[in-house]
Parts: structure tokens; sequence; C-alpha cells
């Protein structure tokens, strides 16, 4: 009886390894569909917005709200809201040079304005693959505008050009903003 109880406890654990190994097979797996998953919608993006990353971290950060992770979003869509409300000041003042400072001031607002840079980031499925902690709605209008904002500002410094940011903002809004701006 002496011999079977370590035969036992023997066979008690590769059973139990077997198991625990099953498991962390499913758990890896699972994580390469999530990120290749990601990857996926990281290239959509790309071809949806007309612009290559040459460091597609920077698009990673642009779509990681800051309830996931410190290096999150929000520096680049300060620089990508100056970069839209830039953008659409350009583009009414070289259409029409004699552009009143109110309607130069109302391009800009629409530039800023939430709902039209919520619906423009739904357009391109950003609540889908933005990163957040579990608890935090990643369809809310501000969630998903900050992150297209950080999309241009990541743009910007991808490209290491406002204008290429510009290019990009006024190619995803080019539907969504009034003829004032476009």
């Amino acid at each position: 009886m002496a011999l079977l109880l370590p035969s036992r406890v023997a066979i008690t654990l590769l059973c139990f390894f077997l198991v625990s190994l099953g498991r962390y097979q499913e758990a890896t797996a699972s994580a390469i569909e999530s990120s290749s998953s990601f990857s996926a919608a990281l290239e959509t993006l790309q071809k949806q917005i007309g612009y290559d990353f040459k460091s597609i971290d920077l698009l990673k950060q642009a779509l990681t709200h800051p309830s996931y992770s410190q290096e999150n979003n929000r520096a680049l869509s300060i620089l990508g809201l100056s970069s839209a409300e830039a953008s659409a000041s350009l583009r009414l003042l070289a259409n029409n040079a004699d552009a009143s400072a109110s309607s130069v001031s109302s391009a800009v607002a629409d530039a800023s304005n939430l709902s039209i840079c919520a619906a423009a980031g739904k357009r391109l499925g950003l609540g889908a693959i933005i990163r957040v902690a579990s608890g935090t709605d990643a369809s809310t209008p501000s969630v998903i505008c900050t992150a297209l904002r950080a999309v241009f500002g990541a743009v910007a410094v991808d490209s290491g050009s406002v204008d290429t940011a510009a290019k990009v903002f006024l190619m995803v809004y080019k539907s969504g903003l009034g003829a004032a701006v476009l």
C-alpha cells in the first residue's frame, strides 16, 4: 500500500499539471487571438484614415484610455485637438481669405464639437478598439472623441508634421463637418 500512495500522488500531480497546462494554453491562445484581433483592427483603422504608422505603438497609445494605462492618450489628444482646430481654420481661410472672425470661430467650434467628433470616431469603429479598464464604457462620446483626437496627435508625432495630421483630420471629418470648414 505504501508504494501505491506515491504513485497516486504522482498521478494526481501529473493530472493537475496537465489540467493547468491546458488552461494556460487556452488562456495563451485567447490572448493571442485577442492580440491578433486588435492588430487587425489597427490595420483596418490605418486604411480608413489613409495613414500607415511607422510606429504602431503611437497608434496603440492613442487608443489607450487613462483608465487602462498610465501610458495613455491624453497628451496625444491635446495635440490632435490643436491640429484639428488649426486645420479647420486654415481650410476656411484658404477658401475664403475674407472670412469673418465669427466664421473662423464657428469652424473651430465645429472641429472641437464633442458630438461631431464622437460621430466621426463611431464611423471608424473606435468604440470597439479603444482599450479601457473594466467598468469604463468605451462607447461614450467623450472616450471616443478623446481617442480620435489622440489618433490625429499620433499621426502628427509619427509623421513629424501637423500638416499630415491636418490631412487625416480633413479626410475623416469630410462628411461630419459643415461646408464652411470643408
